[in-house]
């Protein structure tokens, strides 16, 4: 089960040249133990996060690949143009096809305060 509804974000971490992303969380207030919470995804093929202090994680969705990458579709294409995107297979459709095809899923994260971002990874667990 993933921990992380009102978890604070204590730290992120990219490992293994991108393909494993842990988010390191944690819920208490003065006071009270601080219940800590670790969700790694794993066989990652792409991620973004934009991050400023003192995030609070409020979801974490697992959402269809398509409606992921239309929805950041422009970024993708930009990102593929300037840097290079290892999975990126020449338009969105193939793309989607490939990465459906070959047990990727799609997530959002989302905050009440600074932190949001997608991870598309063949697993996530949690502690």
């Amino acid at each position: 089960m993933l921990k992380f509804h009102d978890y604070h974000l204590q730290k992120y971490e990219v490992a293994d040249h991108g393909k494993t992303v842990k988010l390191f969380l944690g819920f208490g207030y003065p006071g009270k133990e601080t219940d800590f919470s670790e969700i790694t995804f794993t066989e990652v093929a792409i991620y973004h996060f934009v991050h400023t202090a003192h995030s609070i994680i409020t979801d974490i969705e697992n959402i269809p690949l398509s409606s992921l990458f239309e929805e950041e579709k422009e970024n993708l294409q930009k990102w593929n143009l300037y840097y290079g995107v290892d999975i990126w297979k020449g338009d969105i459709e193939t793309t989607v096809n490939y990465l459906d095809s070959n047990g990727y899923k799609g997530w959002y994260i989302e905050s009440a305060i600074g932190f949001s971002g997608f991870v598309v990874a063949k697993s996530v667990s949690g502690t």
